[in-house]
């Protein structure tokens, strides 16, 4: 399978581009449901926007999830330092050398910007980590893409309350552990927190792990700007993630935060908003 990408990650990724261009320019992507779904999103998070420029932030945000997915498949092709060569800019990588310095474990906070397995391979081509993944329901892919964020001597758990604690008892070893916060956690091991404009069930994952160990908190994500160049981002977490009476609205605003850096970075075509308090309207139920 790694081959099969490597042949692909041989078209440039300017040639990769002009197609993902070509497809926007017919407007097809207008009939899918990930088109729909990142519409609604926009809609809760911006809602003083007018209608043409949902369309218009929708569009350029499916255009840019369609070519982060050429830059996993090139980080799944490649090595790491040719992966690594794709990213041209690290900001506030001190932070990051500063923690683990100090040896108190660390607790590697992502978001689902761009290419999270380039994020991924970025870090682990740099330090040894425990990762949690939700696994892929594609068996042969899921081995593979497991194997492959496992190099170096690094290690992924599939999400589970079993892999919270792998991933804890890690942490109390001094280890630095990664995930992305900003998906919808399972029924039991989240709150109702608010993000952007709507209440949604949210993980207590990074508070709970913080509270329980005292590590400290980094913010990493993958950004481009309108040359398509990427860059990784490094932001530390306030100590209010150490403070029961404010960590919990904390996250969620951080993460808003780091969205709105640019938003057509985000992946909006996942449903985040899907699991609404009983009574509530499904956003979704209309497609």
């Amino acid at each position: 399978m790694k081959a099969l990408f490597y042949i692909i990650s041989l078209f440039p990724k300017t040639f990769f581009v002009y197609l993902v261009d070509i497809y926007i320019f017919s407007k097809l992507f207008r009939f899918f449901k990930s088109y729909k779904i990142t519409k609604i999103n926009l809609k809760i998070a911006y809602p003083d926007l007018n209608p043409s420029d949902i369309n218009l932030l929708a569009k350029l945000s499916i255009r840019e999830s369609i070519i982060s997915g050429y830059e996993t498949i090139y980080t799944w092709g490649r090595r790491s330092h040719e992966s690594n060569s794709q990213v041209f800019k690290i900001e506030n990588n001190f932070l990051l050398k500063n923690l683990v310095n100090k040896r108190k474990g660390l607790i590697a906070v992502a978001i689902h910007n761009r290419s999270v397995d380039m994020l991924l391979r970025w870090l682990n081509s740099n330090f040894v980590t425990v990762s949690l993944y939700k696994k892929i329901k594609i068996n042969v892919l899921d081995r593979f893409v497991k194997r492959e964020r496992e190099a170096g001597g690094s290690k992924s758990i599939e999400t589970s309350i079993h892999g919270v604690r792998k991933i804890l008892k890690a942490l109390m070893s001094k280890e630095i552990i990664c995930f992305a916060a900003d998906q919808v956690p399972q029924r039991g091991h989240g709150e109702y927190i608010k993000f952007y404009n709507k209440e949604a069930y949210s993980t207590t994952l990074v508070q709970s792990l913080a509270a329980k160990t005292n590590a400290p908190v980094l913010y990493f994500y993958l950004n481009s700007n309108k040359e398509g160049f990427l860059s990784i981002s490094l932001k530390s977490c306030s100590d209010d993630i150490y403070d029961d009476s404010k960590h919990k609205l904390l996250l969620n605003s951080d993460i808003e935060k780091m969205i709105n850096k640019r938003p057509i970075d985000y992946s909006w075509e996942y449903k985040r908003f899907k699991k609404s308090r009983a009574g509530e309207l499904n956003p979704y139920s209309s497609i």
